[in-house]
């Protein structure tokens, strides 16, 4: 009886060792811990989508329509540079690179002013963030903006699939005063529009990193406040995180500063 007892205390174990690990869930990853994860200098992600802006009530009449590629590269924690190519509606095309705080443009206007020889403009009124290339109105690689959207999730949807990736949907409406609490991207942009309500959809993949963003936001035109009306709607998709990125600033020689 002894010998009975002491096989089905073996055989009770091995029968925990062997289904536990197989039977056990692993914990969904953290969105924002996996970004701080590839935040990291010399690595970066490639970004491409459309952004649509307008002023006034009529969505159909955009002030600005762009298709946008490029490259982000990152520091410790935060985004470091940045080159995109735009695409205007009509064809126009643009590229803008920013290195250590500084934009360099060419194309279109900024080539025209340039004098010969020269392929890179710098201009006192050419000033941009990295974050900025991508035209989103949600600074995702600000990991406290990524974690405060999260927190205003209504659905979340899984089984989506971006670009040929799995992934999950999550999306939500957060005010601007909200996100202002904790982005500096959005104070600069709706330091004066604490009410305006910006929409969200983020899609993530398996591991936890974004492979989609979109964001749309109207208000209505506030002549004390000093605020326009209009709108914006930006569709951004993020791919080859980790990869090697390496962004430096154009030789000397090809660079004139114009104004």
């Amino acid at each position: 009886m002894a010998l009975q007892r002491a096989f089905l205390v073996v055989a009770s174990v091995s029968l925990i060792t062997l289904v536990s690990p197989q039977t056990a869930l692993a914990a969904p990853a953290d969105p924002v811990t996996v970004l701080q994860k590839l935040l990291v200098p010399g690595q970066g992600v490639t970004i491409s989508g459309t952004s649509k802006t307008w002023i006034g009530g009529d969505s159909s009449k955009p002030a600005s329509k762009l298709s946008v590629k490029g490259v982000l590269a990152f520091d410790k924690g935060k985004l470091a540079a940045g080159e995109v190519t735009r695409v205007t509606a009509g064809g126009n095309k643009f590229r803008f690179r920013v290195v250590g705080g500084v934009t360099y443009g060419s194309g279109g206007a900024w080539s025209d002013m340039l004098p010969a020889g020269k392929t890179w403009a710098r201009s006192p009124i050419l000033k941009f963030q990295p974050y900025e290339l991508s035209e989103q109105n949600i600074n995702i690689f600000e990991p406290l903006t990524l974690r405060k959207i999260l927190m205003t999730t209504n659905t979340k949807t899984p089984h989506q699939v971006v670009r040929g990736v799995p992934a999950t949907r999550y999306a939500g409406v957060i005010t601007a005063k909200a996100l202002c609490t904790v982005s500096a991207a959005c104070r600069k942009q709706f330091g004066k529009s604490g009410d305006t309500r910006i929409a969200w959809q983020l899609l993530l993949d398996n591991r936890g990193r974004v492979v989609r963003l979109v964001t749309a936001w109207t208000r209505a035109k506030n002549s004390a406040a000093g605020v326009l009306g209009g709108g914006s709607e930006v569709n951004t998709y993020y791919s080859g995180w980790g990869a090697k990125v390496v962004i430096k600033a154009p030789p000397a020689g090809q660079v004139a500063k114009v104004n």
